[in-house]
């Protein structure tokens, strides 16, 4: 079932805005506990998410970058496990394409991270998985390509990632994300998806 376009419609705009005040906020509370601010950037594929998961090399990059920031607060107090924490947070992104498409993109996911007690393959020092909406101010071009003329500038957000620490700057992290933008199946619109491959860099306050 789609959900009606005009109501997600007249509240898509509001998703702007609710991110850019996660920024402003976070920048006047960095001395905070657990709030993160993170700058990054990657490409878009020409594949779907399956593919880009599954078949890394079958992995095909395209002109359209994209490079950004984003503002996580924690969302009540993290959850100890057997092998190790979960935490919850909210995230407000602001995203800028640049190459094929020009256009802004605002991401409001909820996420949820697991820091294993010990390093995944010695590298990896948390796992996460967001998801939420997100807004284009403009059809993106790439996925009125890929959706063969259909766009929708509102559609779903989700992003799996994976983080390793600095060890010798307590308090920063490098992530690599995959950032995905689809229709959920047809639950909003009926428009192309998108994803790109994003490195960045995160400080934790």
């Amino acid at each position: 079932m789609q959900l009606c376009l005009g109501t997600v419609g007249r509240w898509s705009q509001w998703l702007a805005v609710a991110a850019l005040t996660l920024m402003l906020d976070a920048l006047g509370r960095s001395a905070e506990a657990d709030t993160s601010i993170s700058v990054f950037g990657g490409l878009l594929t020409d594949n779907p998410w399956e593919e880009v998961v599954l078949l890394p090399w079958k992995i095909d990059l395209q002109r359209p970058g994209l490079v950004g920031i984003a503002a996580a607060y924690p969302l009540g107090a993290p959850i100890q496990l057997r092998h190790g924490t979960l935490d919850f947070a909210v995230e407000g992104q602001v995203v800028r394409h640049f190459g094929l498409q020009r256009h802004w993109e605002f991401n409001l996911p909820l996420s949820v991270g697991l820091t294993p007690r010990r390093r995944i393959l010695s590298a990896i020092d948390r796992v996460a998985f967001g998801m939420g909406l997100s807004y284009a101010t403009y059809e993106p071009a790439l996925e009125m390509q890929r959706g063969r003329g259909r766009v929708e500038q509102t559609l779903i957000y989700w992003n799996a990632e994976v983080e390793r620490h600095l060890d010798s700057r307590p308090g920063d992290s490098i992530f690599f994300r995959l950032h995905h933008r689809s229709d959920g199946f047809g639950l909003i619109g009926d428009g192309g998806s998108s994803n790109g491959l994003v490195f960045g860099l995160r400080r934790r306050f």
